[in-house]
Parts: structure tokens; sequence; C-alpha cells
């Protein structure tokens, strides 16, 4: 199974589980019709077709935006700028793993939601999740920065199930969701 498949079940998993909740990240592909249109300009980004460079440029697209998105990202690749009416994405490559960032009109950052494995997630959160999770092996990170602050969404696996934790950065924990093996 490729990186990218496995993000965006992770993702499709996420943003079903996150809506009955009613959480209060503030993920914009929560609906439908955005989270499709997010999912295509992913798949883009598989493909290796990149509409735009590090640095878009016209009229569609905010320089602060960008200039933002450089310092963040530094060592960012196969970066695609999108843009429509709530503001500017830009979907990306990091460490192999897609990620994304979101801007509002005026190109003010709003959010990230970053992937990685789990040796980049720090010791002493990395060492809680694992003695309070016996039995569970940590298979992806999502960190999700915005104003609020920063949380990790934590994917773990064993051979009969797949849990779900929001972590803090103080380490404290909540399974969002549970979900049995077939």
């Amino acid at each position: 199974m490729s990186v990218l498949t496995f993000g965006l079940m992770f993702i499709a998993a996420f943003s079903n589980q996150a809506q009955a909740q009613n959480s209060a990240v503030p993920f914009a592909f929560l609906e439908t019709k955005t989270f499709h249109s997010s999912v295509l300009h992913v798949a883009s980004l598989a493909k290796g077709m990149s509409a735009f460079n590090d640095a878009p440029e016209g009229k569609d697209f905010n320089s602060k935006a960008v200039r933002d998105f450089q310092s963040r990202f530094q060592k960012a690749e196969n970066v695609i700028w999108h843009s429509d009416q709530d503001g500017f994405m830009s979907y990306f490559t990091k460490n192999g793993f897609v990620n994304r960032v979101y801007y509002d009109r005026k190109g003010n950052w709003q959010f990230s939601l970053i992937l990685y494995s789990e040796d980049q997630l720090p010791v002493n959160l990395r060492h809680t999740v694992k003695v309070r999770n016996i039995g569970f092996a940590i298979i992806l990170i999502e960190e999700v920065q915005s104003n609020d602050g920063m949380v990790y969404i934590v994917h773990l696996e064993n051979k009969s199930n797949i849990r779900i934790l929001r972590l803090s950065k103080d380490a404290e924990m909540e399974i969002l969701q549970e979900i049995t093996k077939a």
C-alpha cells in the first residue's frame, strides 16, 4: 500500500469521525464538497503534476502566503498550490508524506496538517503512547498546527483493532475512535 493511499484512508476516516465528534480542529476538508476537492489535489501531487512551483505567480495567489510557506516549510518538495473562495492551500511532500497548509484570502496562515512516522514524534510523547497502549504499534502521526495550538492525531494498530488518539504536547490523551478489524 502506498503512503498516499494510506494517508488518504486515514484522512477520510478521521474526517468522518471528527464530524461525528464535532471536533474543534479546523479542518477545511470536513465538508464533503471541499474534502473531495482536496483529494483531487492530493491525487495530482501523487501523479507528479505540479501546477505551481514553490512560488506560484499570478493574481490568484497571495505573496504573503507564499512567503510564509517558504519560511515554515523550507524542505518542502513537489509543492502544489490551489486557491478557492476561502483562501489558499498548498500540498507538498516531506519525508515521503503528503502534507498540507491552509491560508485565508489575505494570506494569513490558518493551519497545517503534517504527517510523519513514529520516530519523529517527541520521545516523551512516544513513550507515553506506547505505555498506555500496550500491544499497539504506532502507524502514523498527524501533527495539526493551528492558531489554537498543536495536537497530534496518533494512529495505532494491533492484530484486531485500529485506535486513533488525540494527544496534546502535554501528553494528555483521548481516544477519538476505536475500530475492530473484520
